[in-house]
């Protein structure tokens, strides 16, 4: 049995049907969402099949090592996105370091990374700083530009074109603005990567900006239904795709 990536889903050529997954007459094959790569591979070990994953085709990487010193509550974060199988989202507040934890944990899981983000002007703000942070080229999707590097930064309009092209090129995603996600179309940036937690998964860590005042933030006024709107401060999300140690 051997799993292969194509065009957003994971076919699989064999005789046998894996959870998740449909005849494909065209091919042959039984075919599943790339989202259910883990479900496959875990019921295809568990069942004792021997199988052949050629899935992933990872874009070299260079080493990818920051010197980033999170605080207290960052670090928080991280272990609550460990403990919680390296997966879902983090809220936490505008102005509280959340690149700073996205870089981290780029740097912990050593991996190709796709970050994805609204605007052209936070992919902009994305590439500077992991350029200046990895000492490395970094790429650009979106805005006209096609440039794939282990490092690449997207609109969510242009992952969404591109999704099936990219889906098995990067370990891990990071989704800047995370409640842009489950719009319609976005949503299958998600579906067709490989792995991804169930579009977005659940909530693993939260602080608040009430709790960072003073402390980690200057003091404000703003509307409750601003400071506290989980809708509003959904705004990191990273899942791991490949083996290691990642913090997110």
């Amino acid at each position: 049995m051997k799993l292969t990536f194509d065009k957003g889903t994971i076919q699989i050529q064999g005789d046998i049907r894996v959870p998740n997954s449909t005849w494909d007459e065209r091919s042959k094959t039984y075919r599943a969402m790339a989202l259910h790569y883990r479900d496959v591979i875990d019921f295809l070990k568990i069942s004792g099949f021997d199988f052949r994953d050629d899935v992933l085709d990872l874009i070299s990487c260079p080493e990818l090592q920051s010197s980033v010193v999170l605080m207290d509550y960052q670090n928080q974060a991280l272990d609550a996105w460990i403990a919680n199988g390296n997966r879902d989202i983090i809220v936490l507040p505008t102005g509280s370091g959340k690149t700073l934890v996205g870089i981290k944990a780029i740097s912990l899981l050593n991996t190709p990374t796709l970050v994805v983000a609204p605007t052209l002007d936070l992919v902009d703000q994305w590439r500077s700083r992991l350029k200046k942070e990895f000492k490395t080229e970094v790429g650009v999707l979106g805005g006209g530009a096609w440039d794939i590097k282990a490092l690449t930064v997207s609109t969510y309009d242009s992952a969404y074109i591109h999704a099936d092209k990219l889906g098995n090129k990067f370990g891990l995603i990071i989704f800047d603005e995370v409640h842009h996600l489950p719009a319609a179309g976005y949503r299958n940036i998600a579906e067709i990567h490989a792995e991804l937690n169930r579009l977005v998964g659940g909530k693993v860590f939260e602080k608040r900006v009430n709790e960072l005042t003073g402390t980690h933030l200057s003091p404000f006024r703003a509307w409750e239904e601003f400071t506290y709107s989980p809708w509003l401060l959904l705004t990191l999300f990273a899942v791991k795709l490949t083996p290691g140690k990642i913090r997110y």
